[in-house]
C-alpha cells in the first residue's frame, strides 16, 4: 500500500449521477470541501433511464426548460382497451439525460464541488463500524484512498458502499430496461405512451417517450425475479408486437440503446450509519409504481449533501447526527413510495383481462386525478376520490387492498360507503 496515493475531503460523494451531484452542490453550499469520484468518464454517460418527470418538480429543482420536454397527451395501452388525458397545461415532461446531468454538475463545481471523472470506488474504508473513506482508482489507474468525515454513497443499484459496509443487502427484485433512443419522423412529439400486457412488457410496462426535434425513447422494462423475460428481446420486436404503433415508429431509427436497472423493493430500511450517507437508488429511493427515480435523487441528493455538511460543521458524523436526514426524508416521500410499492407488487401479477379492465377504471378519473397517481402523489382525498369515480374497487377483496393503502396514508378505520359517496372530486 506504499504506493496508494491519500487525499481528503470534508464530504466524499461516491457516484456522479444527478443525487450525487445535488449531494455535491448542496455540500458545497455549505461550506464543505465536496469531492465526487465518478467511475465512468463523462458525467450524463452512459444513459439508463428513459428520463420521465414532471414540470413542477423541474421548476423547484432549478433546471432550465430547455432541458425538458413538455408532453399535453398521455395515452395508456392494454391489450385490448386504451384511454388517454389531454392537458391544456402541460404537466409531465421527458428530460435531457444527460444535460440535466451536466446542467447539475456545473452547478456543483459553481458552489465549490470537485468532480473527477473515471475514478472508480473499489470498497469503502472502515474503522471498527465507522466508514472513513473509500479506495479507488484514480484517471490513470493508479490505487488512491479518500479519506472524509462523510461519505455519500450515490452510486446507484450497485450501492457499492452500502453493501459492503453492511448497511443492506443490496436489491433481490429489480426493474430491468431497455431503450432505444431514436430519430422518428412520424411520431406525434406532444403525446406520451405507456403500454401494458404480456405481449409487451410482462410484469412490467413499454414506454415511448418524445423529446423534442423527432427524438423518441422507445423502451420496455420488466421486474426480476417476477418474471425471466428479457426486455431486450421484447424492444427489439415492439412493433410487431404493437402493430397499431407501427405507423409511427415508420422511418424510425435508433441512435443510442440504454439499458438500466431499478431497485423494486421499496426503500431500504436504514439510510445511514456512523460516517455514512445513501442517497438516491443506493437508498431505495425512487417510486416502483413507474420506476421513476430521478426527481427523487435530486431531492434526496439535496438533503443527504446538506446535512453532511452541517454534520462535519458540527464535528459529530455519527449516525445519531445524521438521521435527520433520514426522518426529514420519510416524512417528506416516505409514504407515497411505500403506496407506491404496495400497487407495484399488485399490478405486476395483472393479466391482460386485469389491465383491459383496468383501463376502464382509469377512463373515469379526470385528467388531474390520472397525473396525480401516476406522478404517486398519495393523498386520502385521492383515493377516496378515485373510489367514488370506481366503486367496484370495494368488491371483489379489492376493499382489503383499498384499506391497506388508506392506512399507509394515515387512517385507521375501514372506508365507508357514505364516505366515498362523500368525497370530493
Amino acid at each position: 500500500m506504499t504506493n496508494v496515493v491519500r487525499n481528503s475531503a470534508d464530504v466524499l460523494i461516491v457516484g456522479g449521477g444527478p443525487a450525487g451531484l445535488a449531494a455535491a452542490e448542496a455540500a458545497a453550499q455549505g461550506g464543505a470541501r465536496a469531492v465526487v469520484l465518478e467511475r465512468q468518464k463523462e458525467i450524463g454517460y452512459p444513459i439508463h433511464t428513459s428520463g420521465g418527470s414532471w414540470i413542477a418538480d423541474m421548476v423547484a429543482l432549478g433546471i432550465p426548460d430547455s432541458l425538458y420536454h413538455p408532453i399535453r397527451k398521455i395515452t395508456f395501452l392494454s391489450p385490448n382497451n386504451a384511454c388517454d388525458f389531454t392537458y391544456a397545461t402541460p404537466v409531465c415532461c421527458v428530460l435531457d439525460v444527460r444535460g440535466v446531468y451536466q446542467h447539475v454538475a456545473a452547478r456543483a463545481v459553481r458552489a465549490g464541488a470537485e468532480i473527477r471523472p473515471s475514478s472508480p470506488v473499489e470498497a469503502p474504508v472502515l474503522e471498527g463500524t465507522r466508514v472513513v473513506g473509500v479506495r479507488s482508482k484514480s484517471a490513470l489507474n493508479e490505487p488512491e484512498e479518500w479519506r472524509a468525515p462523510v461519505t455519500i454513497d450515490c452510486s446507484g443499484f450497485s450501492s457499492t458502499l452500502a453493501t459492503r459496509a453492511g448497511l443492506h443487502g443490496g436489491y433481490h427484485r429489480y426493474g430491468y430496461g431497455a431503450e432505444w433512443d431514436l430519430v422518428a419522423p412520424n411520431y406525434p412529439q406532444d403525446e406520451l405512451f405507456l403500454i401494458m400486457g404480456s405481449n409487451v412488457a410482462p410484469a412490467g410496462y413499454a414506454w415511448a417517450f418524445p423529446r423534442g426535434n423527432g427524438r423518441v425513447r422507445l423502451g420496455v422494462g420488466v421486474i426480476r425475479p417476477d418474471v425471466d423475460d428479457d426486455a431486450r428481446e421484447y424492444l427489439r420486436t415492439f412493433t410487431e408486437r404493437l402493430t397499431q404503433l407501427a405507423p409511427v415508429f415508420k422511418g424510425a431509427s435508433p441512435l443510442e440503446y440504454h439499458t438500466g436497472l431499478f431497485p423494486s423493493v421499496g426503500t431500504m430500511p436504514h439510510f445511514v450509519m456512523d460516517g455514512l450517507v445513501t442517497a438516491g437508488d443506493s437508498a431505495g429511493q425512487g417510486s416502483t409504481l413507474v420506476g421513476e427515480g430521478i426527481r427523487f435523487a435530486l431531492y434526496s441528493g439535496q438533503m443527504a449533501g446538506a446535512t453532511a455538511s452541517a454534520a462535519v460543521h458540527k464535528g459529530d458524523t455519527s449516525a445519531s447526527a445524521l438521521s435527520g436526514y433520514e426522518r426529514a426524508w420519510r416524512a417528506r416521500f416516505g409514504r407515497d413510495l411505500d403506496v407506491a410499492l404496495l400497487i407495484n407488487q399488485r399490478i405486476a401479477a395483472y393479466s391482460d383481462a386485469q389491465w383491459d379492465a383496468s383501463l376502464d377504471l382509469l377512463r373515469r378519473l379526470t385528467p388531474t386525478q390520472a397525473a396525480e397517481a401516476v406522478r404517486g402523489d398519495f393523498t386520502m382525498k385521492l383515493v377516496l376520490g378515485i373510489i367514488r369515480r370506481n366503486p367496484s374497487l370495494l368488491q371483489q377483496g379489492g376493499r382489503a387492498f383499498v384499506n391497506v393503502i388508506l392506512g399507509r396514508l394515515g387512517r385507521t378505520q375501514p372506508v365507508t360507503e357514505a364516505e366515498v359517496s362523500a368525497a370530493g372530486e
